[in-house]
Parts: structure tokens; C-alpha cells; sequence
């Protein structure tokens, strides 16, 4: 799984960086090109909008206290970690990083 940070969410597509969205329009296309392929992803409305749940309590917004915030995801295919680091540079990130992160399987 690849998960992307920000410092700001934008609050539709329309209020995003066009740059950036033409950029992620091509990485399809790019991941398949190095014998991998994205099989889920979705961009994140900002943690405002988040509802928290923590000991069966309600909280409004992210319980996490930093200036990033969680702001897509991509799974991925990919033949083994180093190739998904290497998708995983490919993501075009506006202020922020990636996490590249395998997922637990049975």
C-alpha cells in the first residue's frame, strides 16, 4: 500500500493542483510500464471532515496532531518491496511524502 501525506487537503478536485492531477492521470499508464499496476486508490477529503473513533468515543477531525495529513492511497501490485518503493517514488506528491507499506496477508 502506498500512502500519501500532505500539508493541505484540497476540499474538491477542482480546488487541487491541475499539475497534479494531470500527473496522477499518467501513473497508471507509468506503473504498468514497470510490470506493476494500481488496483485500488482514492484522494482524502481534509482530516476536518474525519470523524474519530477511540474507547467507543466520538471524535470530530484526526486524533493524529501533526501539520500532515493522510491524503490518498494506492494499493498496488508489485513483485516485491523494492518495486513498490520504486512506484511508490513515482507518486506525484504536492508538499509531503509517501509511506510505502506492505499489507498483512494470511
Amino acid at each position: 500500500m502506498i500512502l500519501i501525506y500532505e500539508r493541505e487537503v484540497p476540499e474538491s478536485v477542482r480546488a487541487a493542483s491541475p499539475t497534479l492531477i494531470e500527473a496522477h492521470m499518467h501513473l497508471p499508464r507509468q506503473v504498468a510500464e514497470t510490470g506493476g499496476r494500481i488496483v485500488a486508490g482514492n484522494a482524502m477529503l481534509p482530516a476536518s471532515t474525519a470523524v474519530s473513533v477511540r474507547d467507543n468515543t466520538l471524535v470530530e477531525g484526526s486524533l493524529i496532531d501533526s501539520p500532515q495529513t493522510l491524503a490518498a492511497y494506492f494499493v498496488v501490485e508489485a513483485s516485491d518491496l523494492d518495486h513498490a518503493v520504486w512506484i511508490g517514488r513515482m507518486i506525484p506528491v504536492a508538499d509531503g511524502w509517501v509511506e510505502v507499506r506492505p499489507i498483512l496477508t494470511a
